[in-house]
């Protein structure tokens, strides 16, 4: 039985093996040994010498790491007053505020950066408020500059350290806590010798997670920065589309990418990220919501800071709402009046309807290469022996840890002299790179709770691994596989930079347009496209979760 499954776990990991060296690996070992010039047999190191000696250089990576350093530090302290709310309120509460977290987490990195520029700007949310209270005589600059950098990534990237921080403290037993109250210890001697050191694994996952996609991320700094706040990402890009340097931008994107394998192999060897994405899961200890304490100022504290960072969080999504149905031609909250112009704006337009129609196109692409393939790649791998399971994962979980700036440019130098970077079917096959770990994950989340016993029982009664399969686990492991899915669509719909370089004027996707409308000006039909892809967002979220809820109470998995 064992020699059956073995043949059968190769054949189903093999279609993603190909994939992924044909269509990821080499195209960007090709790309980045640009960086070494035109003959490899003497490679030259001159493009490294030129990172090393000019200052700009030196300067644009500072700032880089500087910034995802800063964005790592303010995550984790956001996170605690957060974490510390959900341990600690009752169960009814705690799920609505897991609501509150993810569904940021699901919604547009883009739609999210285009609100945060809505609510800072000089006419902003946060401006009007200012200036109401009297505090300020008139608005303070938040966006196009460090703080607006600070605050659109701190944002997206959060929910990161959130989940590992939480999957630590529930963990917490509490009797620790009960025994040093016993013995006098104040509260913040508590958290500072207790609740701290225990969590800290917590932290350390997600800070990680936090400052490696910080490093590399292009469309928060884009949009929300200025020229002081140019990052790695955005200098690769500019080398490629501006100055045609592709030799620089090749040592550039081996710099980042040298940068994130390391911490990558970090996290990978102590963490995991297959532990990171199914320890998710709203179950965990009640040891901390069941127990009934008298309010003291430092919870009370602790309570009123876990509902800011609530509402920082839920803020962007929900002010994009009412702002789609002004009828004015400028962005004010709350709107004067109230009308679907944009909406209508929105439908009555060609060039938005085509660049829906692309994403979708693209999406579909993406769903039906992703989703067969991460799901037989996930099956197999579980079937397989430890060591040779860690480096496949490893492998396999490449395309989401690699900053997509370096996969778009490498993609695009493969393919650019084949004229096939001008399809929305071709950007679907490129998405489907970034979807297939997303898909290999939650299907290996739903096969760790799948009932052995009943895969034991199939072969015993003398069916093979492809009935088996089929009859038993497939029906099994289905809700994990619509979680798949739902996520391949969401990594598509919200793809930027992939789009950026590999469509042109006639296969533009939605969020591509939308990117170059904000980065000129906002167009008010901006934030009822915004409006819709909320809602689009919060329908998936609801079938997850419905899904969701089928896995947790299925006693066969």
């Amino acid at each position: 039985m064992y020699i059956k499954t073995s043949k059968w776990s190769w054949l189903a990991v093999t279609p993603m093996m190909i994939f992924l060296l044909g269509i990821f690996v080499w195209p960007v070992f090709s790309f980045l040994m640009l960086s070494f010039g035109d003959s490899l047999s003497a490679p030259s190191f001159v493009h490294y010498q030129k990172i090393i000696t000019t200052p700009i250089y030196r300067q644009i990576i500072f700032n880089t790491f500087n910034i995802a350093l800063l964005v790592t530090i303010f995550s984790v302290i956001f996170s605690y007053p957060i974490v510390y709310l959900l341990a600690n309120v009752s169960k009814r509460m705690r799920k609505f505020l897991f609501i509150l977290v993810l569904l940021p987490f699901w919604t547009s990195a883009l739609v999210r950066t285009t609100a945060w520029i809505v609510i800072l700007q000089r006419k902003g949310i946060l401006n009007e408020m200012l200036l109401f209270t009297g505090i300020f005589n008139e608005p303070i600059s938040f966006i196009y500059n460090f703080s607006g950098v600070l605050i659109g990534m701190t944002h997206v990237l959060m929910p990161f350290v959130i989940f590992p921080l939480y999957a630590a403290y529930k963990n917490i037993d509490y009797s620790l806590i009960e025994a040093a109250e016993s013995l006098g210890s104040k509260s913040y001697q508590t958290v500072k010798r207790l609740i701290i050191p225990l969590t800290m694994p917590g932290v350390i996952a997600g800070s990680i997670i936090v400052f490696m996609s910080a490093i590399g991320y292009y469309i928060t700094p884009a949009l929300m920065g200025g020229p002081k706040q140019t990052m790695i990402a955005m200098l690769i890009e500019n080398n490629i589309n501006r100055t045609l340097n592709w030799e620089l931008a090749a040592a550039l994107s081996s710099v980042l990418l040298f940068s994130t394998l390391i911490l990558f192999i970090i996290f990978q060897k102590y963490f995991g990220f297959d532990n990171l994405l199914s320890s998710n899961s709203q179950k965990g200890s009640s040891q901390f919501y069941k127990r009934k304490e008298k309010f003291s100022p430092s919870k009370i504290t602790m309570y009123f800071l876990g509902g800011l960072v609530c509402v920082f969080l839920i803020a962007p999504i929900v002010i994009v709402f009412p702002m789609s149905l002004s009828a004015s031609p400028f962005l004010e909250f709350p709107p004067q009046e109230y009308s679907l112009r944009w909406y209508e704006s929105f439908f009555s337009d060609n060039r938005w309807l085509r660049g829906l129609w692309n994403s979708l196109i693209a999406a579909a692409v993406t769903i039906a290469i992703s989703l067969p393939i991460g799901t037989l790649a996930a099956v197999g791998v579980n079937e397989m022996k430890r060591k040779t399971r860690l480096w496949l994962e490893t492998l396999f979980i490449l395309p989401m840890v690699i900053p997509v700036i370096i996969f778009a440019i490498s993609l695009f130098y493969f393919i650019a002299p084949l004229r096939l970077n001008n399809s929305a079917v071709t950007l679907g096959i490129a998405h489907s790179v970034l979807a297939m770990p997303f898909v290999f994950l939650t299907v290996s989340a739903s096969l760790k709770n799948f009932n052995k016993n009943l895969e034991l029982a199939a072969y015993s009664l003398g069916a093979s691994w492809k009935t088996m399969f089929w009859r038993i686990m497939l029906p099994s492991i289905t809700p994990g596989i619509i979680a798949g899915a739902i996520f391949a669509f969401i990594q598509s719909f919200d793809d930027v930079i992939l789009a950026l370089f590999l469509t042109n004027i006639k296969s533009r996707t939605l969020p591509r347009i939308m990117f170059e409308g904000v980065a000129h000006e906002i167009d008010p039909t901006i934030v009822a496209i915004s409006g819709l892809l909320i809602t689009l967002t919060v329908l998936l979220f609801a079938i997850n979760a419905l899904f969701a809820s089928e896995r947790e109470n299925d006693p066969n998995i």
